[in-house]
């Protein structure tokens, strides 16, 4: 098997780590990621995110953040051999120069951030991307189980965003919000775990003119490995789905446009396809992308490739 470097967009570590009481190398409960399976999978670099459990919502919310920015923090201390993070684009530039594991962190769902200002004080926590909204409400944006835009404030986030170079993530937004934030952003916009709205018609996923606004500006929809993203027909969704959905999007947006946003440990095991129960099987996908004729160089660009050049952009905005 050709061995890709992998960066995968979107991990829930801290929030599983945290709230199951999970070991990071050795749980005692059956997860989808530990650090001895990033490391099999060659996983160079995560997204990892801060995201807060709706049971945590509104009283425990920033409390639930900093305690796992606490956890990364400690996972930095901890396995510093192993894992370190990225802040900067020098941080960035050390992706594949060894065996090390970059974190990027993500906040999925602005809802720690109780007024805009404090977004300086999450910026020098780490925080270098942020999806406005998970599926509910609130203070800034909608997500995709409600349907209101942006707010005042929502505006002058995504604004401040732009000035602090924290890139927009549009994954969660619903439709409206989604048109009124990549009008706002001057980065390079992303969508970290998204599939094809035309092949599994769920609000989580992106229509056509949705995928081609974030190509166009230079962006990267990671492929999602939810099998409620990914379902196409009856059966439970295999490696093909995840190909048919890279395929489609490849073919409508191009091939520098199209990376892995896994969203591992998002949900049960058994909500995943089979085959890929575990962040060590991410090689599977390449394996199989290449199996199915695709060159060398356009897996390298969907396993790692794309998400690094606009994250080498973004970072030096």
């Amino acid at each position: 098997m050709k061995n890709f470097l992998i960066i995968d967009a979107h991990e829930d570590i801290a929030f599983h780590l945290n709230y199951f009481k999970r070991d990071f190398v050795n749980p005692s409960t059956p997860c989808m990621i530990t650090l001895p399976g990033l490391k099999e999978g060659n996983v160079r670099m995560v997204f990892n995110t801060v995201f807060i459990h709706p049971k945590h919502k509104p009283d425990k919310t920033v409390q639930s953040a900093l305690e796992q920015l606490d956890k990364y923090d400690e996972i930095y201390e901890l396995f510093s051999n192993d894992v370190y993070q990225i802040k900067n684009v020098q941080d960035l530039s050390r992706f594949g120069q060894d065996s090390k594991i970059g974190f990027l962190t993500l906040m999925e769902g602005a809802d720690p951030i109780e007024k805009v200002e404090d977004l300086y004080e999450f910026h020098r926590r780490g925080i270098r991307i942020i999806g406005p909204a998970w599926n509910n409400k609130n203070q800034y944006a909608s997500g995709s189980d409600s349907e209101d835009g942006l707010s005042e404030d929502g505006v002058r986030l995504i604004k401040r965003m732009n000035e602090l170079g924290i890139t927009l993530d549009l994954s969660h937004l619903n439709e409206k919000c989604f048109w009124e934030a990549i009008e706002l952003t001057d980065l390079i916009p992303i969508a970290t775990h998204s599939n094809a709205r035309a092949l599994t018609d769920h609000s989580r996923n992106l229509r056509d003119e949705q995928l081609k606004a974030i190509s166009d500006r230079g962006g990267v929809i990671g492929i999602v490995l939810y099998n409620y993203f990914l379902k196409i027909g009856d059966e439970t969704p295999t490696l093909e789905e995840v190909f048919a959905h890279a395929d489609y999007m490849i073919n409508l947006c191009g091939e520098d446009n199209v990376g892995i946003g896994s969203d591992m440990d998002g949900a049960r095991i058994e909500d995943f396809p089979e085959g890929l129960k575990t962040i060590a099987d991410l090689p599977k996908i390449a394996q199989y992308f290449l199996d199915k004729g695709y060159s060398e160089d356009r897996v390298s660009k969907i396993m790692s490739g794309n998400f690094l050049r606009v994250m080498q952009n973004n970072l030096n905005t």
